[in-house]
């Protein structure tokens, strides 16, 4: 996937895929590359597009919320793709 690309046109199985791998790579990382955060953002745009709101995964960025640790993040976006039917 990438930032051109349209989220929500991702095929329901590959979000699943994609979402998974990147959880599995955020929690083997000691910090996130730029490449890394990039996936993240585009695998949890196409969740937020589907009506998957998760406030853990929000707070990766967030500016208002305090700041999730990387394995937090990493555990709950394995926990959200492996709901995702």
């Amino acid at each position: 996937m990438n930032a051109s690309s349209n989220p929500i046109s991702i095929p329901f199985a590959e979000l699943k895929t994609l979402a998974a791998t990147v959880a599995e790579e955020m929690k083997s990382a000691s910090a996130v590359s730029p490449d890394l955060r990039q996936r993240f953002i585009e695998v949890r745009a196409a969740l937020f597009q589907r009506g998957i709101y998760d406030p853990v995964l929000v707070r990766f960025d967030s500016a208002t919320a305090p700041a999730a640790s990387l394995p937090e993040i990493a555990e709950q976006l394995a926990t959200v793709a492996a709901s995702l039917a």
